[in-house]
């Protein structure tokens, strides 16, 4: 069968079956567009709180207006009982509070340690440790505040003292310290993964279900049928990653340091690793709901173990052994340093080899698999 027939009628079964062009297409741009509307703001500001004030004196006052010129808070109630601020948090009218106790004052000029109450809901992890930062820094300032006032009560000089360590704190590849830098950019990353995978699952699966003798896909030789799937799929994803990196990047200030040869070479050899073993899988699975249950199923497990979620080194031995043999491990490692690091592509020819071989390998496996296939159906 002609080559160029074979491309035409895969390009055609791809574009012709709704659930496929849902996936690749639909949840490539909705997970793009909707993922991180709740984090478009990326760092967290203005957290509502209350202050629970058992001292009443000028300087709990003045701790108050610490409090007050913080940007990560935002001071809704000023209550005299912890039952209230209790209630609100709980009813979500506030995420946190600060309680200032009796004898605050008295304490501070007697130079007594003074233990302030934070309460905050960790179910927030991020506003959690955003309002535990802000009111660190308002009594740390208030601190140093009184340290000052009680050095000019005492008629002391004000020297300024030497520190042995100063700290300049340089956030490096995240200039935000935010979310979208921090997560994102791996994220979108993981979303074209999936839906290529499934995609290419999809396809399989229905001509599977299908099995129909006459049909392009039964007739074409497995190298063709293959190398079609490739080159209908890969410039699907080309134009993707065109627009995630090209568009999406830029429209959520997603950092790209990456030179534009790097990257690509690194993108080709993604795109094959990813499409091969979808391509693979697809041949393997005849049930048409199977495909988008293996990459919903797998996504959490696969994102836990990729490092960028959750720390590399709390991760078992045995799975990041394993993360090897998932195209995403190595195509969002290799990303993250070009685009957020911007390393070269011989700093991450590790990860660039590894993509290379899945993709050898999963395209072999697919090709020996139909192979045998086709010969049991002849027999």
């Amino acid at each position: 069968m002609n080559f160029f027939r074979i491309l035409i009628e895969e390009f055609k079964a791809v574009f012709s079956n709704g659930t496929i062009l849902l996936i690749v297409l639909g949840g490539s741009l909705m997970y793009a567009f909707l993922y991180p509307t709740p984090y478009k703001k990326d760092v967290i500001r203005k957290q509502q709180i209350a202050i629970i004030d058992m001292d009443k004196t000028n300087t709990s006052r003045e701790l108050i207006f610490f409090v007050s010129a913080l940007p990560q808070v935002s001071i809704e109630y000023v209550l005299d009982s912890q039952k209230a601020a209790k209630d609100l948090l709980l009813e979500n009218k506030i995420f946190g509070y600060l309680v200032i106790p009796e004898g605050f004052e008295s304490n501070v000029h007697k130079g007594i340690p003074i233990y302030l109450g934070y309460v905050a809901n960790a179910s927030y992890f991020s506003v959690y440790g955003t309002i535990v930062e802000g009111l660190n820094n308002a009594a740390n300032a208030l601190g140093d505040q009184i340290k000052i006032e009680m050095k000019m009560i005492q008629n002391h000089y004000l020297v300024h003292e030497a520190n042995l360590l100063t700290k300049d704190s340089i956030p490096l590849f995240n200039s935000s310290i935010g979310y979208l830098n921090y997560a994102l950019a791996a994220v979108l990353i993981f979303i074209l993964h999936q839906t290529a995978i499934g995609g290419t699952m999809l396809i399989g699966a229905f001509q599977n279900y299908e099995n129909n003798p006459d049909s392009y896909y039964i007739k074409a030789s497995s190298l063709q049928l293959i190398i079609a799937r490739f080159l209908v799929f890969g410039a699907i994803y080309f134009i993707l990653f065109l627009l995630f990196f090209g568009f999406f990047f830029q429209m959520y200030h997603v950092n790209i340091q990456a030179n534009w040869l790097d990257f690509w070479c690194f993108a080709f050899v993604f795109i094959f690793a990813i499409l091969s073993l979808g391509i693979f899988l697809g041949f393997l699975i005849k049930d048409t709901s199977l495909p988008t249950q293996i990459v919903l199923v797998s996504s959490l497990p696969i994102v836990f173990v990729l490092g960028f979620i959750w720390p590399s080194d709390l991760i078992p031995d045995f799975l990041k052994y394993l993360a090897n043999f998932i195209p995403a491990y190595h195509g969002i490692n290799g990303f993250l340093r070009l685009n957020q690091m911007g390393a070269h592509l011989e700093q991450i020819m590790p990860h660039f080899f590894w993509l290379l071989a899945l993709g050898g390998i999963f395209s072999s496996f697919a090709y020996f698999y139909r192979n045998r296939k086709i010969k049991r159906m002849k027999n």
